[in-house]
Formats: C-alpha cells, sequence, structure tokens
C-alpha cells in the first residue's frame, strides 16, 4: 500500500497513470514561447517557429496555446515532448535549430523564452479520468508508446506523492525552500539575454481539462468548475507566498493557431511541499475540488469531460531556462539576481 493512503480506501471513480516503455529513464518536456503586447503579435512568432518542430528529431507530442501573463503580456507557446532525451539533444543541437535561437533579436516588439526539464521517470506522477480508448487527451498520453493503466492510488490528500517512485526513498527537499521574487525594477531583462541557475527539486505541474467529446457535462464544466479553477490559477500566479513562481492559464490550440475545446494549466512551484499545500489547505483549491465534485454528483452520467495532470520534480541541473527580449516576471526571472546569467547559445 502507498505510505499516505488511508486505511479501507476506495477511490470515488476510475483513474489511470501513465507508464512508460521498459528501459526509458527519462524523457523531455519543453515550452517555447513568444511574447508581445498584443496576441497577433505573440501569434505570429510562435508561427515563425513552428518550421523548426519538422524532421526525424522532431518531438514526438507537439501541442500549442496562448496566454496572458499576470503582467498583461501575451505569451503563445509550443510544448512538445521527446521520450528519447538524445533526440532532442540532436534537434537543439541541428544546425537549423541552433542558428533560429541565435538569431532571435534582443531587441524589438517580441521577446523568446524557453524552459526545457529532462525529467526522469521515477520523479514523475500523471493521472487521467479517461483512457486512451475513451480518447487521447493531449501531453503524455498522446504518444502511443505511453500505457495508461488504471490505479487505485489516488483521490486522497498525499496520492500524487505517492505515484512518485522516488518519493519512496527521497525527500525531495528543495534547493530554494522560500520563493520571494526580486524587485522586477531592479535588473532589466528586456534588451537582453538572460539565463537562469534553476534551483534543485522544483516542481513542474501541467494539468489540463478537454471538453471538446462532452454531450453530457460541457455546459456545467464551463459554466460550474472552469471559472473556479481560471481564479485559483490567477491567483497562483499573483501570490508568490504560495510558493508558486510561475502560472499559466492556457487556451489550447491547433497548430495553425486555431483555438480548441481544451485548456490547460502549467506552474512551477519551488517544492512539491508547496504544490501539495497549496491543493489540500488554500481556498482556491478547494473550491475547484468541491466544484469538480459538485459536477460529477450531478448525475448525467458517466463523465465526458477529461481530465488529466502530469507532477515532476526536477534535479538540480535537469532544467534550462533562457529569456531573450523578455519582461522581469516572465517564467524564472523572478527568482533572486544570484541565478541569473548572461545566456549562452545553444
Amino acid at each position: 500500500m502507498a505510505r499516505n493512503t488511508p486505511p479501507g480506501h476506495t477511490p470515488r471513480f476510475t483513474a489511470y497513470s501513465a507508464r512508460f516503455p521498459r528501459g526509458t529513464d527519462a524523457f523531455v518536456f519543453a515550452q517555447y514561447g513568444c511574447q508581445a503586447a498584443s496576441a497577433d503579435e505573440a501569434a505570429k512568432g510562435a508561427g515563425t517557429l513552428a518550421g523548426l518542430f519538422a524532421g526525424p528529431d522532431g518531438p514526438d507530442v507537439l501541442d500549442r496555446g496562448s496566454f496572458t501573463d499576470a503582467a498583461g503580456a501575451h505569451n503563445a507557446l509550443w510544448l512538445a515532448y521527446w521520450y528519447d532525451p538524445e533526440a532532442h539533444r540532436r534537434w537543439e543541437e541541428s544546425p537549423l535549430v541552433r542558428s533560429a535561437w541565435e538569431s532571435l533579436p534582443d531587441e524589438g516588439p517580441v521577446g523568446h523564452w524557453r524552459e526545457v526539464s529532462v525529467i526522469p521517470v521515477e520523479r514523475n506522477e500523471t493521472l487521467h479520468t479517461h483512457s486512451r480508448e475513451d480518447y487521447a487527451t493531449g501531453g503524455l498520453s498522446q504518444h502511443r508508446a505511453v500505457e495508461l493503466p488504471e490505479t487505485s492510488v489516488h483521490d486522497y490528500w498525499g496520492a500524487a506523492r505517492d505515484r512518485i517512485a522516488a518519493s519512496a526513498t527521497e525527500t525531495l527537499e528543495p534547493a530554494l525552500p522560500d520563493f520571494a521574487p526580486r524587485d522586477p525594477g531592479a535588473d532589466g531583462t528586456l534588451g537582453r539575454r538572460v539565463t537562469v541557475q534553476v534551483p534543485g527539486n522544483v516542481t513542474l505541474i501541467r494539468t489540463a481539462q478537454d471538453w471538446s467529446a462532452s454531450a453530457l457535462y460541457r455546459e456545467k464544466y464551463l459554466a460550474d468548475v472552469k471559472p473556479v479553477k481560471d481564479r485559483g490559477v490567477d491567483f497562483l500566479a499573483t501570490h508568490a507566498e504560495s510558493g508558486c513562481i510561475a502560472a499559466r492559464n492556457l487556451a489550447e490550440e491547433s497548430a495553425d493557431g486555431a483555438p480548441l475545446d481544451r485548456a490547460c494549466t502549467i506552474a512551477w512551484f519551488a517544492s512539491l511541499d508547496h504544490l501539495m499545500t497549496w491543493c489540500r489547505s488554500h481556498r482556491t483549491h478547494l473550491e475547484i475540488y468541491a466544484s469538480f465534485f459538485q459536477m460529477v454528483g450531478g448525475g448525467e452520467g458517466a463523465l465526458d469531460v477529461a481530465f488529466w495532470h502530469e507532477v515532476s520534480v526536477l534535479p538540480s541541473g535537469s532544467v534550462t531556462a533562457e529569456y531573450v527580449n523578455c519582461h522581469p516576471r516572465t517564467g524564472f526571472l523572478p527568482l533572486p539576481a544570484a541565478h541569473h546569467g548572461t545566456a549562452a547559445t545553444v
């Protein structure tokens, strides 16, 4: 039995957790963003990057989305997964990709950023409300080599930690136990290339919702659950005392930028404990939790809105964070100045 499972626990609903092919030690999740004062400018910037993802070493899964950040800037970004870190390395070091990144202008109306995580499988967990037989819902579940077997390790506080294999032998204590953002006016980042040394054991979550195939719960989800979820993400994006370094509320899009009936939140926390403390005790998440169970308890039939999430605890040195001409509240830029450096090329 998992360490945090309550005695006699029986989950209230069926859920599934990703299982990687035997021999898979790590995978890559990367975000490549374009930032601008207008949504059109940001989308145009993302469009210029689209061709980089083609070719034999391109990502196994590629999603697209956009969001407006807490500073009011528009961001359009690509979310890319590689199930072979060596394939990602070859792609990143290819002349086409190297040249494209090195030639990005340090000044002008558009900024660019990338956050690339090499994630050990033993430090990752997922949970899905739908199996692949129902329909693919994005992220890891889109890759056919990843299985989605049913799991009973869910529907209790601490279940996410129990699904992270490394938590059985490691404390996962953060190198940055307390996050206090730097003064955004202390040292300008616009017109510069800046790398950030990301502290060990920061925690990344991508949590998503897909109502594209929903006939029963679509309206209830959009009216009663999504607004509560959005308020929770807004809280995280503006309250550093929660331990959240960055929170992004994405509207997902097709490859050409057309809106989809899908959304996801991507957030960085200083530690797994910060994320789990918010989940189990803060009003904003408890309201999300309550709205979800009010929806599924309505009796309309089997839940046909798909929910899933991925949580990873990243060891030191496994995250590359680089920002070109971005405002100082972007991503990891709010970390103390000691973490900042001059950007090197790929």
